[in-house]
């Protein structure tokens, strides 16, 4: 069916029918239900009308798709775009996401898999899975094909394709030395652009690797950016190069710390270029977060617990929900009262699935071992921003709004975010995605 056909009237009368598509029939319709939500921008889903029969249709989908899957009816290029197509709509389910994960870890990576590479870890981001025995089995797959299958210099274009799945597992959490060796040696890839030399570079920070070619090119970059190179940049190249400095200064070497912050050239690119950006963004999270609902409740909890937090300034590193009202003369003071810092975790930096590094096997992609059933784990730039705010001397009291909007009364309110700012332990605990070292520590 074309995506202008599939109306919700159409829907409606095909949701019975679901269980008896062929396997492609299905398929096509997922992508064409999945392309439709998306179109001009606005999803299927807008409308009541739509809402409704989405809503009806999903379970009969994801039933029939499970049925696919299990019964090895699509192959594996067909499962990608299935996950593709799911993660655009915002379905999830766990049964098929667990079949969909089995053959991927199942199935052998080929040459003609690299393009897919892509799609599975944007499907992961949005679906928010972070099933780290596939993303390894991915990582080493990709990074031996730009070593032997892709020509030397890698091109501009495979840098962009580089980057794009760096930026997928950055905001997976998924640390990878694999991948971290090749963004650094492209680092003095001669076709890449000074655009995509800063995008290295930042990507290198977020991860907290710094290799000895870092300073000399953030050097050659940073302080010689011709007019040109500069208005080339969006506000977005703009705020992840403010990274390059600000993951330096928190997680790099001292030397390198001292260098960007006293050197007259980088404190000239990353003062007057980049930090204005980075400090805009912030204050526009702030703003939003000052005319939420969640603000007011927060506000109100607050006041009722006699607890004395209020907004943090504009102007601040990052965004903090609520801070002790003397946080300042805390930070300046004995260091065994730090100031609590209220950090809201909103939906989509909270996952779904996580699978440890340390799952083998087949049984990596069962439901039992997806610990997001016995702990909430975060990802996404929140992961960076809490690391940061500990570095500062706060600590950090979590509100998952997840959890937060379906309390029902103000009374529950007070009670969860009094737990969250006196309870220390696994109940207030914001875990993020381990790496393979952190894992093996108790084995």
């Amino acid at each position: 069916p074309s995506r202008e056909r599939v109306v919700p009237r159409v829907i409606q009368h095909i949701v019975p029918k679901i269980s008896s598509l062929p396997a492609p029939s299905l398929s096509l319709l997922l992508q064409s239900l999945a392309s439709r939500s998306q179109s001009g921008g606005s999803r299927l889903a807008d409308s009541a009308t739509c809402y409704m029969a989405l809503k009806r249709a999903q379970p009969a989908f994801a039933k029939a798709a499970y049925l696919a899957v299990k019964g090895k009816m699509w192959s594996f290029t067909e499962v990608v775009t299935i996950f593709n197509s799911l993660a655009r709509l915002g379905w999830y389910s766990e049964a098929l996401l667990a079949a969909i994960l089995a053959q991927c870890v199942q199935t052998p990576f080929l040459e003609p898999h690299v393009p897919l590479m892509l799609q599975l870890t944007r499907s992961c981001v949005e679906l928010r899975v972070h099933h780290a025995p596939l993303l390894q089995k991915m990582v080493s797959w990709y990074s031996w094909c730009c070593m032997y299958l892709r020509p030397k210099p890698m091109s501009a274009d495979d840098i962009g394709d580089l980057l794009e799945f760096s930026h997928q597992l950055l905001e997976l959490s998924f640390q990878s030395l694999e991948l971290q060796t090749l963004l650094a040696d492209n680092l003095k890839n001669p076709n890449a652009s000074s655009k995509q030399l800063l995008a290295l570079l930042a990507a290198l920070a977020k991860f907290s690797h710094f290799p000895s070619e870092f300073k000399e090119t953030c050097n050659r970059v940073c302080g010689n950016l011709a007019d040109s190179d500069l208005a080339s940049l969006t506000q977005s190249d703009l705020v992840e190069a403010f990274n390059i400095h600000l993951c330096a200064v928190f997680d790099g070497p001292a030397a390198l710390k001292h260098w960007l912050t006293e050197d007259a050239a980088m404190k000239t690119f990353f003062q007057v270029h980049t930090s204005q950006k980075w400090y805009q963004k912030q204050d526009q999270e702030r703003t939003a977060f000052l005319q939420s609902s969640a603000y007011l409740s927060l506000k109100s909890a607050a006041e009722e617990e006699g607890l004395d937090l209020l907004p943090s300034d504009p102007g601040e590193v990052y965004h903090i929900e609520l801070l002790s009202a003397n946080a300042k003369k805390q930070l300046s003071s004995w260091p065994s009262n730090p100031p609590t810092a209220v950090v809201c975790i909103k939906s989509k930096e909270q996952l779904q699935w996580y699978v440890p590094i340390t799952a083998e096997g087949q049984l990596a992609a069962e439901q039992k071992n997806n610990r997001c059933h016995q702990f909430r784990f975060m990802f996404r730039g929140v992961v960076q921003k809490m690391r940061h705010l500990v570095a500062m001397g706060y600590r950090p009291a979590v509100i998952w709004m997840s959890e937060w909007n379906q309390l029902k009364s103000s009374k529950e309110r007070s009670a969860y975010l009094r737990a969250a700012v006196d309870v220390v332990g696994p109940r207030s605990a914001a875990f993020s995605p381990s790496s393979a070292e952190e894992e093996e520590l108790y084995r």
